[in-house]
């Protein structure tokens, strides 16, 4: 079997994987879905990858990277503009540079190709195509077989149709109605599930909607919605009305008060950076130089004063953290000390940052647009 090509609706996704398993073969195998496209890396008859079709190597695993909160969009820019440089993957610059330890980022390209197996093997019409080719990797050990993929990931689809319905969309905004330790008395000998439901539980406040609880949970979309379904059951989680959840959006507002002198280095770094700007606007090769020549975007402008802002927060949290060898618990509490000025952590646009401790670490993430 050197090519195979069909459409889902002859030849179904099982039909495929039970063949390239049974055959060990070693390939790429193509599915196309109603305009989505993802790709398939087998290695003798196991996984070794999948992902959505970009046409840019590492694009997904990036994006699951900056969704999951493992790297900045500042630094995943950065990871990218030297990638193009240097025509590394960025998924081993990622882990040269720092950005991401080796586990790490193999967790990611795990949750990645499960994540894509759970889409796809949902999908009941469309068209395949199975290449055979070498596939080269890295990943001796961490292989799974096609039949126990498939097994798997139908159990999961199964099992999807029992629970889905609890939870409406992936916009939804669950709220907290009950008390985590009373699911957790009940559910003690869970071990393992009872840990998951807890990360979830803590990451539901009100305002994530379920995509990112998802995304920051780092569980995938079949045990998270799973959790969530099981924690409203039993009265724990309710979504919150469209409605209540916009009266609860921040109102935009300015604060044009000085920022208080401590610390000096938070208050002082975007000013720093402004001036920088300025002094690079000014910058010409003489008196000729039309003042238009170098104009500068609004939207990097923008992208400048949000990085600059993000940074502040960020490193407000690491002043907090040197002083007083803990994280704060919200990050209203940097407002209160003064390690940031009034008014910073209300965006004009109104669009809030995300904060969350976990263990000895904690996540800060910059508003979405």
């Amino acid at each position: 079997m050197s090519a195979l090509r069909g459409n889902l609706t002859d030849f179904g996704i099982a039909e495929v994987f039970q063949l390239i398993g049974q055959q060990r073969k070693t390939g790429l195998l193509e599915i196309e879905h109603g305009g989505d496209r993802v790709q398939l890396l087998f290695d003798a008859g196991a996984v070794v990858r999948a992902e959505p079709a970009t046409g840019k190597e590492d694009a997904a695993l990036a994006d699951m990277l900056l969704r999951c909160g493992l790297v900045t969009r500042e630094r995943l820019l950065e990871l990218q503009q030297e990638t193009e440089r240097s025509l590394q993957r960025l998924a081993l610059l990622a882990v040269e540079r720092g950005a991401v330890d080796r586990e790490q980022l193999l967790q990611m390209e795990d949750l990645l190709t499960q994540e894509t197996l759970f889409r796809v093997l949902r999908w009941s019409e469309g068209s395949f195509a199975f290449t055979a080719s070498p596939v080269h990797h890295d990943r001796q050990g961490r292989l799974l077989a096609a039949e126990q993929i498939l097994m798997d990931g139908l159990r999961m689809v199964d099992e999807w149709r029992t629970f889905a319905s609890e939870v409406p969309s992936e916009e939804t905004v669950f709220q907290h109605v009950g008390r985590f330790e009373d699911y957790q008395a009940a559910h003690a000998s869970d071990g393992g599930r009872l840990e998951h439901a807890k990360r979830v539980y803590l990451l539901v406040d009100g305002r994530l909607p379920v995509r990112r609880v998802i995304d920051l949970s780092r569980l995938g979309t079949f045990e998270v919605t799973r959790i969530l379904a099981e924690l409203r059951r039993e009265g724990l989680l309710e979504p919150l009305d469209p409605a209540q959840l916009e009266k609860q959006r921040p109102t935009p507002r300015f604060d044009l008060r000085p920022p208080p002198s401590r610390p000096w280095i938070a208050g002082a770094l975007p000013l720093v950076l402004l001036l920088a700007v300025a002094a690079l606007g000014q910058r010409g090769s003489g008196p000729s130089l039309p003042t238009d020549a170098f104009p500068l975007p609004r939207a990097g402008l923008a992208q400048a004063y949000e990085a600059v802002e993000t940074q502040r927060v960020r490193k407000a949290l690491e002043a907090w953290h040197f002083e007083r060898g803990t994280w704060p618990a919200r990050l209203d509490e940097l407002l209160e000390a003064g390690f940031l000025p009034p008014g910073a952590l209300t965006r004009p646009d109104g669009r809030p940052y995300y904060y969350q401790r976990r263990g000895e670490e904690s996540i800060l993430l910059a508003p979405e647009h």
